[in-house]
């Protein structure tokens, strides 16, 4: 019988696709068990099944998943069903490259039954609970789509126990709070569990029933929601240390790790682990260092899938066929170490504490529909049908002189700083800036330039502020809307241009004041505005020494109250400022004097003509390219000149 197609649609839409699960008590385990009698009849070929009986069944499948661990009878049908299903296909994701969860396909629909077959299984029962009662069902299962993530083991399993040592304890730390803060810390033991077998982690008294647990796989992050399918959606298991010795197994593999409850004060211990393969793993802690001639006469040739890279204030995790030719990590972590050094300058941060500033790890894809922060952060994916040659050419290998504009912007969302309303995609490019200029020595505008990935050699901070008073919103009413701000330069140049007339650690007094303010109980808000913005503005004159509102004003953040934001420069007593003056006359002597001028200016911008269709500013520049005149230029002049006779009533200052 021909199907309907609208109703084959709708049905697999519903069984294939992310789903919620009858609760425990209500699931119907007999009509579970039928569901998989059937789906592995149909897959031994004892019985043939259309599309939509195998859409059906795998409906039931999901249903009733939560009967899967009510006995042991639940869990061997399911082992069964999946069993039979890689002795007939190749692996999920090496036979069937890739699922999709809102492009269906009919001839998938038995790759998804077994897809969430082993989802369920793993759910229902890889934790502690579940280990201790059906160990010895499902301790020695392997998934065979483990082979391609999170990867191939070729490693040798070590029956004695292998040391290490780990950082227990997760303190608080002075400050406000940071994006994720209240997840466990991280802590790699450099031993990767072999799929289909089971590892014991030693641990001290002191780690038992406080909390701790091992997590058993590096990639924790749900990916459900991604339309694309390249991995099981959950894929690491978690153990809850109750006991001295914790037994642990997971169907995929993957590297074993501590993690530790935020709070917690074990200090410095030894965990042992038997049974389990080595994985790569270079350690740059105070505590425990690598030597160079361990990692290049054995950690990179563990042939485990995934590496780890740990200091006290950076982690990486990252596939091994990345680094297996790496020769230098110790400079590599270094130049890390260093860039959260000039981070946690900028932010009034000290540059240790309970955790890594930045813990980061390469997916099979983004765990946001963009670059996300996180901890860990995944800002990269990688093909694992593919050796990358032992060095690949990507920062979170090659270092952070190479790092992309996201990798540093992501982490400025994660600080939580105060900002200015509107400043929520400009401001956090600073840290890009502050590392490349700081840590590393570029000039400031290839720095500034490069915290958004920019190639013209034409765009600094200059030419930015061309751009500026080249836009509608500079003459009319002197405020950058937050579409303005956003992934572009002249978002985040209010600051830069802050850290090149009174240096980069004024800026980082001023956050810290921000963070004293939260210690006493008179946290700032995220996103400040009215007069919030006209404190925040008082507050950076502050900490400077100088009267920093013509600046901003210029830059598009012009007094909310301005009577009372004047009073409050006053009673500070803050001087007006020489170098702001002097800025602003200068940035007055950019002004294009005529068309020719700023045609000129324009293409160089551009690097073409600007379009009326592009974003905003390209729009305007494109308005004035037939009518920008020496009468324009006399008014943006004019602007900029109101402007510093507001502030500046007896012209230059003296000092």
């Amino acid at each position: 019988m021909m199907i309907p197609a609208f109703r084959l649609y709708a049905l697999l839409a519903f069984a294939c696709s992310a789903i919620a699960i009858t609760p425990a008590n209500a699931a119907d385990a007999a009509a579970l068990e039928g569901a998989l009698d059937v789906l592995t009849a149909h897959v031994n070929k004892s019985k043939t099944l259309t599309t939509e009986e195998i859409a059906s069944e795998l409906e039931t499948l999901n249903t009733n998943a939560a009967a899967i661990g009510e006995d042991a009878a639940s869990i061997e049908n399911v082992i069964e069903f999946i069993n039979a299903y890689d002795a007939r296909h190749k692996p999920l994701f090496i036979g069937k490259k890739q699922l999709h969860q809102k492009k269906k396909d009919s001839s998938d629909t038995i790759h998804w039954a077994a897809f969430w077959a082993m989802q369920h299984l793993f759910d229902q029962v890889y934790h502690s609970k579940g280990l201790k009662k059906y160990g010895d069902l499902i301790g020695s299962l392997k998934f065979r789509t483990a082979d391609y993530f999170p990867g191939k083991v070729e490693a040798p399993i070590n029956p004695e126990a292998y040391t290490v040592t780990i950082n227990g304890s997760y303190p608080d730390v002075w400050g406000s709070p940071q994006f994720q803060d209240e997840r466990p810390a991280v802590k790699p033991t450099g031993a990767y569990l072999v799929p289909g077998t089971t590892a014991t982690i030693i641990v001290p008294e002191s780690l038992v029933g406080r909390g701790y647990q091992v997590r058993v796989g590096a990639h924790s992050w749900d990916l459900e929601k991604k339309p694309r399918v390249e991995r099981l959606f959950r894929v690491s298991a978690l153990y809850d240390i109750d006991s001295t010795e914790v037994r642990v197994a997971n169907p995929l593999g993957g590297g074993i790790y501590i993690e530790v409850p935020p709070g917690a004060d074990a200090g410095i211990v030894e965990v042992a682990v038997k049974n389990a393969a080595r994985s790569p793993y270079f350690s740059w802690k105070h505590f425990h260092r690598t030597s160079l001639k361990e990692w290049r006469e054995s950690e990179r040739h563990h042939k485990a899938p995934w590496t780890d890279f740990q200091s006290d204030k950076f982690m990486v995790q990252v596939p091994t066929s990345w680094i297996y030719k790496m020769d230098d990590p110790a400079t590599y972590m270094n130049e890390w170490d260093l860039s959260m050094d000039r981070m946690n300058d900028l932010m009034g941060r000290p540059h240790l504490f309970g955790r890594e500033t930045v813990y980061t790890q390469v997916d099979t894809q983004l765990r946001g529909r963009a670059f996300h922060p996180g901890y860990p952060g995944v800002n990269a994916g990688y093909d694992p049908r593919k050796d990358y040659g032992g060095y690949h050419n990507h920062h979170l290998v090659r270092g952070p002189r190479n790092a992309h504009s996201y990798e540093f912007h992501e982490k400025g969302h994660g600080f939580l700083f105060p900002k200015y309303a509107g400043d929520r995609e400009a401001a956090v490019n600073l840290p890009h800036v502050a590392v490349m200029s700081q840590a590393f020595g570029m000039d400031l505008d290839a720095a500034f330039r490069s915290s958004r990935g920019e190639k013209n050699d034409f765009r600094t901070l200059d030419t930015t502020a061309i751009a500026w008073m080249m836009s509608q919103n500079f003459v009319e009413d002197g405020f950058m809307k937050p579409y303005e701000r956003q992934y572009q330069l002249k978002g985040h140049a209010k600051y830069v241009d802050v850290a090149r007339l009174f240096g980069w650690h004024m800026l980082g007094r001023f956050w810290e004041s921000t963070h004293a303010d939260y210690e006493a109980g008179n946290s700032w808000p995220k996103d400040v505005r009215d007069d919030d913005s006209d404190r925040y503005t008082v507050r950076l004159s502050k900490v400077t020494g100088a009267d920093l509102r013509p600046l901003l004003h210029f830059w598009g953040i012009p007094p909310h109250d301005f009577e009372k934001q004047a009073k409050a420069i006053h009673d500070l007593g803050i001087q007006p400022s020489q170098a702001v003056y002097d800025t602003l006359a200068h940035y007055k002597s950019l002004i294009p004097e005529d068309r020719g001028a700023f045609r000129k200016y324009a293409k160089s911008w551009w690097e073409k003509q600007p379009n009326e269709d592009g974003y905003t500013t390209e729009r305007n520049h494109a308005a004035y390219w037939e009518s920008y005149d020496k009468a324009v230029a006399e008014k943006v002049r004019g602007t900029l000149q109101k402007i510093m006779d507001t502030y500046f009533p007896d012209g230059r200052p003296e000092s």
